[in-house]
Order: structure tokens, then C-alpha cells, then sequence
């Protein structure tokens, strides 16, 4: 993709079991000028993070809390540096914590997570 195709350069993973919901999202984000990686299961996500960088993992909560949440404190152990996010519904949409067991993450906003933000809740 060039900058041109991919205008604010950066490149999100969505992991999401839902497939209506995970197709949607990903076409919003895709539609703003964002890469989009969609994947189903935690699985899959792990696979992806080995062969590529992300600028931000969404994770979507929906069954099997207790899996994403140690996926999302494996993922930050390896990588501390590694964005990832909650997509939690209104009004906050993202967040950077859930759950009582999550290591905290101190949010790191920027424009263009702001605006992704935005984009999710419209």
C-alpha cells in the first residue's frame, strides 16, 4: 500500500469472533485509510503479530474473556511498547484496560487514535 492508498500510514490488527461486527469495523477503518488485518481468534492474532508490526491491536471481548486478557498481557510481555486496545462499545469505545487482572496501560493518545476513536463511535 502506498501512502497515497494508505494515507495516515499505519496498520491496525482487529481481533474479533464476530464476523458481521469484525467485517464492519473493518471496512470503517479500511474506509479512513487504515491497514486492516481481521482475524477471528487469538490464534490467529499471535500468527500475525510474529510476521508483522502493528500500530495498534483492537481486541474485541466477547465469550472468553479470560483468553484475550492473557493474550493482550502475553502480547504486551513480549512487546512493551505494543499498542493494544479493548473495543468496548459507547460512549468510550476503546479502552486501554478491562478487567481488574489487566495489567494497566497507560493511554498514549495521539491525532490519529483520536480520531479512530471517532470513527468507531459514528
Amino acid at each position: 500500500m502506498t501512502p497515497e492508498t494508505n494515507p495516515l500510514g499505519k496498520r491496525v490488527l482487529l481481533v474479533d469472533n464476530h464476523q458481521k461486527a469484525r467485517e464492519v469495523r473493518a471496512q470503517r477503518l479500511t474506509a479512513y485509510g487504515i491497514v486492516v488485518d481481521a482475524v477471528s481468534t487469538v490464534r490467529e492474532a499471535r500468527f500475525c503479530l510474529r510476521h508483522k508490526h502493528y500500530d495498534l491491536v483492537l481486541l474485541a471481548v466477547r465469550g472468553n474473556a479470560e483468553e484475550t486478557i492473557v493474550f493482550r498481557r502475553g502480547v504486551l510481555q513480549h512487546n512493551p511498547d505494543q499498542k493494544v486496545a479493548f473495543l468496548v462499545g459507547p460512549p468510550d469505545y476503546l479502552s486501554f484496560t478491562y478487567g481488574e487482572n489487566v495489567i494497566p496501560m497507560p493511554p498514549q493518545s495521539s491525532d490519529w487514535m483520536d480520531k479512530l476513536k471517532g470513527r468507531l463511535a459514528s
